[in-house]
């Protein structure tokens, strides 16, 4: 036999454990489950935005596009002045792009706090003479990529520097951030300065990429061809498509290359990208 008050302290206590209230039970076992469901959370949102998931993931995909949807507005930065082609591509997405047009002029005095109010750069210069950059700009833009901006370089632009004759090409002004480099001279002339005029095709380089996603070449009609202007440069980046000439020569140039810097991505163009409107909205949307 047990002492009477043992008896009933352990019966006591089995009643009070069995008779707890379901929400404070609930509420022990919701306690440890919270922290692995905060991981969870975090792990998806980061998979998201670097890409790792997108909508097409099976059952995450769902997910994913309601995050997108909620999303603000995307703010984009376009300095210098872009063909008229670029500007129809971001009216006809006003629900989800917002940008604005400066020269490099009106960068000079603050750039780096005017560029982190911005998502995505776009530096494009095709539709005027002038193709410079002040080293104090081509820094900030750095200091904006490696922070993890989104910058769009098309063509020739930037190429120049305004106090300097003997500086041509990118990387004194912008550092590593551009994908491409103008580091081979012919007839004592720098090859990016070389403007060709090419009737061809544009290929898909990379066949996992989503910016050339659905797109294998341009323009699909077999019996067409489409007219790029482009230029002569090195690819230091990931070629993600090229232009080939329809000629005999069959003469090749980059045509979309990027650079990954650790959280800031760097895509260069070299034709004007609103010609290309499905390659150019995937890029936009890739970089969103």
């Amino acid at each position: 036999m047990y002492p009477e008050g043992a008896q009933g302290g352990a019966a006591a206590g089995a009643e009070e454990d069995y008779g707890a209230p379901l929400q404070q039970k609930l509420g022990t076992h919701l306690e440890g489950l919270i922290p692995i469901i905060l991981i969870l959370i975090i792990g998806i949102f980061l998979a998201i935005r670097f890409d790792v998931i997108d909508s097409s993931t099976p059952v995450l995909g769902n997910l994913v596009d309601v995050i997108q949807v909620g999303k603000d507005k995307t703010r984009v930065l376009i300095i210098g002045q872009t063909s008229q082609e670029v500007i129809d591509i971001l009216n006809d997405n006003r629900d989800r792009y917002e940008y604005q047009i400066k020269t490099t002029q009106t960068l000079e005095r603050n750039p780096v706090e005017q560029l982190a109010t911005y998502k995505i750069v776009m530096l494009d210069q095709s539709e005027e003479a002038n193709k410079e950059v002040s080293k104090k700009l081509g820094e900030a833009i750095q200091r904006f990529v490696k922070n993890g901006g989104k910058f769009i370089l098309v063509k020739d632009s930037g190429i120049r520097r305004p106090d300097t004759f003997d500086v041509i090409g990118w990387k004194n002004t912008f550092g590593d951030v551009v994908p491409v480099e103008c580091d081979r001279v012919e007839n004592n002339q720098p090859t990016c300065t070389n403007r060709y005029i090419v009737s061809g095709k544009l290929y898909r380089e990379d066949e996992r990429h989503p910016i050339l996603k659905g797109i294998e070449i341009f323009p699909a009609d077999p019996l067409r061809n489409a007219t790029f202007e482009s230029f002569d440069v090195s690819v230091s980046g990931k070629e993600i498509a090229y232009i080939q000439s329809g000629g005999i020569d069959k003469k090749t140039f980059p045509a979309v290359v990027e650079k990954n810097l650790v959280i800031g991505k760097s895509i260069y163009f070299n034709y004007n990208p609103g010609i290309t409107r499905g390659i150019f909205e995937s890029t936009l949307e890739y970089l969103r």
